[in-house]
């Protein structure tokens, strides 16, 4: 399994398949603080049999002392050496470059990544743990529902209170999200599409009335993570009124800002959205103590000019048309 080890911290980091490193807590596999790197820095992927690092930020990558710029990118060799950013005191080592294998990569703490081999009994706070294990046709078994199920690429599996996401090395196909049927129909969505660095958000509100382009704004990224959230947190298993909510502190250590401007850009966003004609009753973010969440409408999320993810609001709210249980409308997310 191919690791980088961190000069400072010994930190060993298991390599995904196509694995990606920056501040954004939210879209990254391994979070790299500093104030020079981008929310999503750079990406090492396995391809043609090789291991390969791409840049994609606005203060570039040092492999091994060479630069490298936004859309650059180099082989990996054993011994080489990673620098994200102006960042001079951190740097990575590559210690292995195996072949990416099989894992269960944790949803969040304090789950660990587990690398797959052919059984394996997760321990949680659950009872009796659960078992993953290799059937004899090369699938993989799960038995977290009190029977045996065929786990696919991006599943989830949990057992008590913690939860992970199966990650296959090798993928015969790439799921598409689902169209959900009737989304035309919502009295109001808004699409985001944000660049491959992360570092500029488009929102589009769509009405019956017509579609009203937002334009390019700082708060629209807040607006997406937050987006993001929820549709994570639906996608593991969360009910709707659980669904999204991130803690201040928590979104602006994600965004890279301190929290007087995560509330600068929440009062933003909510003006620009009360100031459109009949959407004053609508609550784009929704605060509670210490906390905020994008509220009850729906959204889909664009990577360029892939689908990241969308959501369906499971009940009617604020004029919303009912739907069928947002859960039967989702897939998974697409790798990035």
């Amino acid at each position: 399994m191919a690791t980088l080890k961190n000069s400072v911290s010994g930190e060993s980091c298991l390599l995904r398949a196509q694995h990606v490193f920056g501040r954004d807590e939210a879209r990254c596999d391994t979070v790299t603080p500093g104030n020079h790197v981008s929310r999503m820095h750079a990406c090492i992927r396995f391809k043609g049999g090789r291991w390969e690092l791409r840049d994609q930020s606005r203060n570039g990558t040092l492999l091994s002392g060479t630069l490298l710029r936004d859309g650059e990118h180099a082989t990996l060799r054993e011994g080489d050496t990673i620098r994200f950013g102006k960042a001079t005191d951190v740097c990575w080592h590559v210690d292995d470059l195996s072949d990416p294998a099989d894992m269960l990569w944790p949803v969040r703490a304090p789950a660990r990544p587990i690398v797959l081999d052919s059984a394996h009994m997760l321990s949680g706070d659950a009872t009796p743990a659960v078992m993953v294990v290799r059937s004899s046709s090369g699938e993989w078994l799960c038995d977290d529902r009190g029977e045996l199920r065929v786990l696919r690429d991006g599943d989830l599996v949990t057992t008590g209170n913690l939860s992970w996401r199966l990650t296959l090395a090798h993928k015969d196909s790439t799921l598409a999200l689902a169209v959900p049927a009737g989304l035309s129909t919502l009295p109001q969505r808004i699409e985001f599409t944000v660049s491959s660095n992360e570092e500029h958000v488009r929102a589009v509100l769509h009405t019956r009335g017509g579609t009203v382009d937002l334009g390019e704004r700082s708060h629209h990224y807040s607006l997406a993570t937050l987006a993001r959230a929820r549709f994570a947190d639906m996608q593991t298993g969360y009910d709707s009124a659980s669904q999204g909510w991130v803690e201040v502190e928590t979104l602006a250590r994600m965004l890279g800002i301190d929290v007087p401007h995560v509330n600068v850009h929440i009062h933003r966003a909510r003006a620009q959205f009360a100031a459109l004609p009949g959407n004053g009753a609508i609550e784009f973010v929704e605060r509670r103590r210490g906390s905020v969440r994008f509220g009850c409408v729906a959204f889909r999320v664009f990577r360029g000019e892939r689908l990241e993810c969308q959501w369906l609001p499971a009940e009617p709210a604020h004029g919303f048309v009912p739907h069928a249980a947002h859960d039967d409308l989702m897939l998974h997310a697409l790798p990035t």
